[in-house]
């Protein structure tokens, strides 16, 4: 049956979803989700994006631009074993991101929701599905940021 490792493993592919969006590098997604991953994005309950590779992920992903300060941060995030090589989690998080609007930084926190499954392939743990749920969205002015990118 699953381990503690395995629960760990599974907790870390979204940890560093979270870590290497706040750095801007999608690229990294190629170490978290398998190469035919069946990505949806709900933006309010309406389809968005729809990807089924990781390549087409990262370029829709990329189309959106760099934020000029992110944060990422994850919340509760429960995961149910099918059996040894088999998952799905849901995992709440906030993704504030800094933009610049008519010459103000202009704060958008969102909340999300992400309905994953997860493979163990060849001993490592893998994201193979997501749906991604963006519940509400708030807006605020922000007066300072610095360089999230770091």
């Amino acid at each position: 049956m699953a381990t503690l490792e395995d629960k760990f493993a599974i907790r870390e592919l979204q940890e560093r979803y979270a870590t290497e969006s706040d750095k801007n590098n999608q690229d990294y997604y190629r170490k978290l989700f398998v190469k035919n991953v069946k990505l949806r994005v709900y933006f309010y309950g309406e389809l968005g994006i729809q990807a089924d590779t990781v390549d087409s992920m990262i370029t829709q992903y990329k189309a959106f631009g760099a934020a000029k300060a992110s944060f990422h941060q994850n919340g509760q995030h429960v995961i149910d074993f099918q059996d040894d090589t088999n998952a799905t989690g849901i995992c709440y998080a906030l993704a504030t991101l800094v933009n610049e609007k008519e010459g103000k930084n202009e704060l958008m926190l969102h909340t999300v929701r992400y309905y994953d499954k997860y493979e163990k392939i060849d001993g490592r743990w893998w994201i193979t599905e997501r749906s991604q749920y963006f519940v509400y969205t708030t807006s605020a002015c922000v007066l300072n940021t610095e360089d999230s990118t770091k």
